[in-house]
């Protein structure tokens, strides 16, 4: 799996979790159950990779992502591209309608 594609399964799989059960904090084994294929250098690095936008803050282990705990960044982001998603599908639908 590309790296950039783990990373935003990831980030919308926190702020998901977030949203059900008000959790912030995530392990390691939390993402290794999410991607069972990929070895935790890699995972480690699609959480790197949204630590560096900042959409989360990561407590390393060993040098690896050990926790993950997700900012209100990285929520308000996840939450603006469902209602993107949203407008675009209601656009979509108005336009077969119309047409």
């Amino acid at each position: 799996m590309k790296l950039q594609k783990m990373a935003d399964i990831v980030l919308k799989e926190m702020a998901k979790s977030y949203a059900e059960s008000g959790r912030e904090a995530f392990h390691i084994d939390y993402f290794k159950n999410l991607f069972p294929n990929e070895s935790d250098d890699y995972i480690s690095k699609a959480l790197y990779l949204l630590c560096d936008d900042e959409l989360i803050t990561i407590q390393p282990g060993d040098g690896k992502a050990y926790m993950a705990f997700i900012s209100v960044k990285g929520i308000r982001t996840c939450q603006e591209n469902t209602l993107l998603k949203k407008g675009y599908q209601c656009i979509k639908e108005i336009r077969q309608l119309i047409g």
